[in-house]
């Protein structure tokens, strides 16, 4: 090989080692800045986001703000209600589910089921007591 062609390899060679680590390096900026800082979630509860929400497309007087809190206040204590009044129909129809599965489950499997199970409600309970939902 000519030392011309040494040259020249040597050179493409230096300059392809360049550009990985220019690549690396800015892929790897790119990607901690994004992890570094998530998306900022918003700490306020559900109705003060729904009021700051509208009150940015419609403008509200600050009368009308404290009506909507307590419109919403109303409302959401109805739908605590409606879901007491139901929620032994929605555990009916889980332990219902639960039961047609263990019949298809052999002893095994169904002590692995009674895990998932337990771990499930206890997620649940803990949503709950958070007040996350059902």
């Amino acid at each position: 090989m000519s030392l011309s062609r040494v040259k020249a390899v040597l050179l493409m060679s230096i300059v392809f080692l360049l550009g990985a680590i220019a690549g690396a390096s800015l892929g790897t900026a790119v990607v901690s800045r994004k992890f570094a800082s998530p998306t900022e979630v918003s700490q306020k509860p559900g109705k003060q986001k729904f009021i700051d929400k509208l009150n940015a497309r419609v403008h509200l007087s600050e009368p009308q703000k404290e009506r909507l809190q307590v419109i919403l206040d109303e409302t959401h204590l109805r739908f605590s209600e409606l879901h007491e009044s139901v929620k032994p129909q929605f555990e009916a129809i889980r332990n219902h589910m639960r039961d047609r599965i263990r019949e298809q489950l052999d002893t095994a499997q169904k002590q692995e089921f009674e895990v998932m199970v337990e771990e499930y409600d206890k997620c649940r309970a803990q949503n709950r007591a958070r007040g996350k939902g059902n």
